[in-house]
């Protein structure tokens, strides 16, 4: 059996998904806050990290931010699709892309690439 190619270290791996509000977003974002929170629990096997985007000043929740551990739009968006927030319809905006968590907390070795330089 042939060996496979090594994987590109920079190639995607995630997909980050930035959701913008809508005015009137806070009741809404409110009323399904407790239910966006379970589900959020049941799915945190599949969450790198998720949480609110705020205001310059940090005083109004203004977003929300999600990077899903697959490198499927498709699965990002039937993730995205079961969660409550979607489905209160409060976003004027949701951008999803690949993205590749290159350091950081989160990366094992806190880089991807080899050596002190790209």
């Amino acid at each position: 059996m042939a060996d496979s190619p090594p994987r590109n270290p920079f190639a995607p791996t995630h997909v980050a998904v930035i959701c913008h509000d809508g005015p009137d977003a806070g009741p809404k974002r409110k009323a399904a806050a407790q239910a966006h929170l379970a589900y959020v629990e049941t799915i945190l096997d599949r969450l790198l990290m998720a949480g609110p985007l705020y205001s310059d000043d940090g005083s109004a929740m203004i977003g929300s931010l999600y990077l899903f551990k697959t490198t499927s739009l498709a699965a990002a968006r039937q993730l995205l699709e079961g969660d409550p927030y979607f489905k209160a319809s409060f976003w004027k905006s949701v951008e999803m892309r690949p993205t590749l968590p290159a350091a950081g907390d989160c990366v094992t070795g806190g880089k991807v690439w080899q050596g002190s330089r790209r």
